[in-house]
């Protein structure tokens, strides 16, 4: 990795904190083996973006005598850095974006990024949606909090798998700072899956009382356990 810019460090953290808990669910059994074909499909095409950024850095600010011809262009430092966006069968397809970086400052609640900071209170307790999945699973939800229990509770007993449903106040979540990206679906939509790494696994797109059904083969398919 090219020193300039700063991404080495970070990107190697990003490749562990993706990896570690895909290799733990799948020792456990948890997960089936095609869970960790996802970090390769995952990390590489934003690695090799992040070498780009960094190179395009150091022929612009390091050494002028480098040929400028093929540089990507610059992009900006916080989307590289938080803005990755993931694309594999651990990230649920419905209204994938073709782009490969989201903005974390606009909080797009776009499928396959990391979730935006909104605060949490549950029983007089605050904490934060970065903090919700906790080494596992969580389901925000702004709406229909006993139908997603039950059907968390489904999940648990079927795949061994805990989701904490997280409620989330509405009036807490800001308006994104401009509209979501092409194809990554409306900003927040009532309720989100997030994975162990923080990442937004699944966004429904039809009310609670419709969606909270599919949750199970949703889970199934993210862990590479379509066949249980």
């Amino acid at each position: 990795m090219p020193p300039t810019g700063g991404f080495g460090g970070n990107t190697g953290v990003a490749d562990a904190y993706n990896l570690a808990w895909k290799l733990a669910f799948a020792t456990r059994g948890i997960a089936g083996p095609g869970l960790l074909d996802t970090y390769g499909a995952e990390r590489r095409p934003i690695s090799a973006l992040t070498v780009e950024q960094a190179y395009t850095r150091y022929a612009l600010r390091v050494d002028p005598s480098l040929p400028r011809d093929d540089l990507m262009p610059p992009l900006d430092d916080a989307a590289i850095e938080l803005g990755a966006i993931y694309r594999s069968s651990a990230v649920h397809p419905e209204h994938a974006p073709e782009q490969q970086l989201d903005d974390p400052h606009a909080r797009t609640w776009t499928v396959g990024a990391r979730v935006p900071h909104v605060p949490l209170t549950d029983n007089g307790s605050q904490s934060s949606t970065l903090d919700a999945a906790d080494g596992g699973f969580a389901l925000l939800a702004d709406h229909g909090h006993d139908v997603w229990r039950r059907a968390a509770g489904d999940v648990e007993e079927s795949l061994g798998v805990a989701v904490a449903v997280k409620p989330i106040d509405p009036g807490s979540l800001p308006e994104p700072a401009e509209p979501p990206a092409e194809n990554a679906g409306p900003g927040w939509t009532g309720a989100a899956l997030i994975r162990p790494d923080g990442v937004i696994a699944w966004k429904p797109q039809v009310p609670a009382a419709e969606a909270a059904g599919r949750l199970g083969a949703v889970m199934a398919g993210l862990l590479s356990r379509d066949g249980s």
